[in-house]
């Protein structure tokens, strides 16, 4: 669900796509899934601009949420031109053009973007819970082990960190 005012996205269902069953609307995949995400002005924007040119249509869909599973009508933020459900096995031959003309690595998965923007929220100093809550983990060590990869500038940044404490004229090392 979208709140634009409040520019929040609450994460309270998602699509579910197996190989035995049609796409299908379920709960999210654990109890810190189900959550509240911030939405950036220029995501809130984007998504408006996406849904004036593509508003939602009502797409009947198995729901597994419902107190009875069964089918629904839902209205879907994203679908295909046959207004069907778009899910990880139909997304990547929209995926993979649109990812090589931006000049991302090939074979860079949907994921990616998970992984980037996990990434720039801690190494731009946004607190490591922040970005758990944000991501639906258990535990932060959970997001620092899957999302941190070593950026090479990071290296010389925390020499400048140290740098930066250590030059302070009030700081002095005393060797015995």
């Amino acid at each position: 669900m979208v709140h634009f005012l409040r520019r929040e996205v609450h994460i309270v269902q998602q699509l579910i796509s197996h190989k035995e069953r049609k796409p299908f609307i379920g709960p999210p995949k654990t109890r810190t899934s189900r959550r509240v995400v911030e939405l950036p002005q220029v995501t809130a924007e984007a998504l408006a601009q996406h849904l004036e040119a593509f508003p939602p249509k009502p797409v009947d869909i198995e729901d597994d949420t419902l107190t009875r599973p069964g089918r629904r009508e839902a209205e879907l933020l994203f679908t295909n031109t046959a207004d069907r459900p778009i899910y990880r096995a139909s997304w990547s031959h929209v995926w993979a053009p649109v990812a090589k003309s931006v000049g991302l690595p090939p074979k860079t998965g949907f994921r990616a973007l998970r992984h980037y923007f996990a990434t720039l929220l801690i190494f731009n100093g946004a607190n490591v819970k922040t970005v758990q809550t944000a991501l639906g983990h258990s535990a932060p060590t959970v997001t620092l082990n899957t999302y941190v990869g070593l950026w090479p500038d990071q290296i010389d940044r925390t020499r400048s960190l140290v740098d930066r404490e250590l030059a302070r004229p009030s700081i002095r090392l005393v060797v015995p």
